[in-house]
């Protein structure tokens, strides 16, 4: 309430004449010195639709246009009639940040209006960036592939890229009619983005021509991107004989470490490989964690001798002080012994207190190697199948590990209501609440819960943001310029950031404040996804970890692109300390997650981190 009042004093000094900003510092390092914006700023981290939309009628259009896109933030539904109203301002730049706005919280109503406010703008940049917000909007509905197709023509690249990103989505049997047209389309595509989207379409596509010229892609295009997406597509269900092997065991020695991750994540879920022919002919040259999995692709493969030479090289390495992230590479490579029962051991460590990454490791380890003990007892009843299950399951929420019950109830969260309720007492879910804090554990309380209701035939809870708990200091918030600078030193090399402080000014100074404490610096890259994100910054280093308080999500004026860093979160309103880096454009990014940064150099750096890379030192660029 004491927000409103705020903004609607503030509305009345407007309206009474007065044309230049109440306390602005014509030299403000950012833009946040205005106290009509700083309104806004308020307005926008409480959530407070109401404020925002009396804001949409002040007499600056600036704070018209901050207000706007405000509500690119809140995503408040009952916003709709005020922003409609938006679309019809005097000044471009609010009709834009209103249709923006309205693109995240569409209907049939926001959309004609959005539609109808283009056709009233002369501007045709700013009619153009309308018209892709109308079409963000537009794609909240189900489509077919065939409306998908019919914008691959599109003159708008953005527009293009959204559609066949949506497109590459959709399921099998809803592509197979379009296979001759995405073909077509992939042969004289220039976009890279639109290219990877297009080769992702084709993944189940088995015409001999679809092969050839994803092979062809695979094995000689410059670009990294669009070799690890003709990977992926040759890789997902298609009958090898008509591909082979080969394409894959050479790509492991690319000197992009995407390329060869791709090519293992491939192999390794191949039957029947000839691993020890292959293994001399990739082994040597490659990166120490490739070494490791081909060793236990060989051990999983090989002969008995072969396999002894594998184990005693693989027990050797057991022996050495290896990092946290090697020591989890090792577990699967040591798992696929076929000679040796590794539950007792991979037990005992989740169970004791290692790292969490080899704790996590070691647990995802376990269930695998009981689901496989099910596949094979299919005598047994099925409550003896899911009692052995239930066993590993019990026994990883029983850690009191966050990191441990979460992965333990996506687990569950893949079984039936009959299944979970063999699996998870409630003794065991009042146990674990009691060790989890509210906040810095949210993500997996969120994850308990949607076992507890599928288990009793619940519907999944909704996502409820925990209230409002870290007010932005503004202090320090003006001490920051726009596109202020931080230097990422990692075991790689430098990436230099730039923060858009003007737009996500909550996030950019928490990271200020985390770098200023030196609490990134020694921080390891815990996850690596190839064309999508390098992510870390969590302090358990295996993602599951966050702080006692959250931030607002914070939704600017620009998408994911090459690139941007953004703030990983449990969803709304619950980001925290972790971030990521994009590799390549990630259009489902926009309006979910935070943006608040953009690598300005070192991308190169960004594209050769791999899992267990670490920052040395982040700092600001003075």
């Amino acid at each position: 309430m004491k927000h409103t009042l705020l903004a609607l004093a503030l509305l009345s000094l407007v309206a009474c004449g007065s044309q230049t900003p109440v306390g602005q510092d014509q030299h403000a390092l950012n833009k946040w010195a205005d106290d009509r914006l700083w309104a806004v700023l308020e307005a926008q981290e409480h959530r407070d639709t109401k404020a925002l939309c009396l804001m949409l009628q002040d007499t600056s259009g600036t704070v018209r246009e901050a207000a706007a896109l405000a509500m690119a933030s809140v995503q408040d539904s009952t916003a709709r009639p005020c922003l409609m109203a938006a679309l019809r301002d005097d000044r471009p730049t609010v009709r834009l940040a209103a249709a923006r706005a309205l693109a995240h919280i569409p209907d049939s109503a926001s959309l004609a209006a959005v539609e109808a406010a283009i056709m009233a703008t002369e501007d045709t940049t700013i009619a153009n960036m309308m018209n892709e917000a109308a079409f963000i909007g537009s794609l909240a509905q189900p489509r077919d592939a065939m409306w998908y197709v019919s914008y691959l023509e599109s003159s708008q690249p953005a527009i293009r890229q959204r559609s066949v990103y949506r497109m590459a989505r959709l399921q099998t049997e809803e592509l197979t009619t379009e296979f001759a047209g995405i073909l077509h389309a992939l042969r004289v595509e220039m976009d890279p983005m639109v290219t990877r989207s297009l080769m992702s379409a084709l993944r189940t596509d088995n015409n001999p021509a679809t092969h050839e010229l994803l092979i062809d892609s695979a094995g000689r295009s410059k670009n990294a991107t669009i070799r690890i997406a003709a990977l992926r597509s040759l890789g997902a269900d298609k009958p090898w004989g008509q591909i082979g092997d080969s394409i894959f065991w050479s790509a492991l020695r690319d000197p992009d470490p995407g390329v060869s991750h791709t090519a293992l994540d491939i192999l390794q879920k191949r039957q029947g490989l000839d691993a020890e022919r292959r293994l001399e002919t990739v082994r040597e040259g490659v990166a120490p964690y490739i070494e490791l999995a081909l060793s236990g692709l060989a051990l999983k493969h090989g002969d008995d001798s072969t396999r002894k030479a594998e184990r005693g090289w693989l027990n050797g390495m057991a022996g050495q002080p290896l990092d946290p992230y090697a020591q989890a590479e090792l577990l699967p490579a040591q798992a696929n012994d076929p000679d040796k029962d590794m539950r007792p051991v991979l037990t005992e460590k989740f169970m004791a207190n290692n790292p969490a990454v080899v704790r996590l490791a070691a647990v995802e380890l376990a269930v695998a190697a009981v689901r496989e003990d099910m596949k094979r007892a299919r005598y047994a009843s099925r409550e003896a199948q899911y009692a052995m299950l239930g066993d590993v399951i019990r026994a990883a929420i029983g850690t009191h590990d966050a990191g441990l019950i979460a992965f333990a109830c996506e687990q569950l969260a893949e079984e039936d209501s009959s299944a979970i309720r063999i699996m998870l007492h409630d003794s065991l879910v009042e146990e674990a609440r009691v060790h989890l804090h509210l906040i810095r554990d949210l993500e997996t309380l969120q994850l308990l819960e949607q076992a507890v209701a599928k288990r009793d035939g619940l519907p999944p809870p909704e996502h409820k943001a925990p209230p409002f708990n870290h007010p932005i200091d503004r202090g320090r918030l003006l001490q920051l310029k726009q596109g202020e600078r931080y230097r990422i030193t990692t075991t790689k090399g430098e990436i230099i950031i730039a923060t858009n402080v003007n737009e996500t000014p909550g996030t950019s100074l928490v990271f200020d404040s985390l770098v200023t404490a030196g609490y990134y610096n020694g921080k390891a890259f815990h996850r690596v996804v190839p064309n999508f994100v390098i992510q870390g910054g969590c302090p358990r280093g295996d993602g599951y970890g966050g702080m006692p308080w959250t931030l607002r999500t914070e939704i600017g004026s620009t998408g994911f692109t090459a690139g941007s860093v953004g703030v990983a979160s449990a969803g709304r309103d619950t980001e925290s300390c972790q971030f990521f880096i994009t590799h390549v454009p990630t259009p489902h990014l926009d309006g979910r997650y935070t943006k608040f940064a953009e690598v300005v150099i070192g991308m190169d750096v960004v594209q050769r981190i791999v899992v267990g890379d670490r920052m040395i030192t982040v700092a600001r660029v003075e």
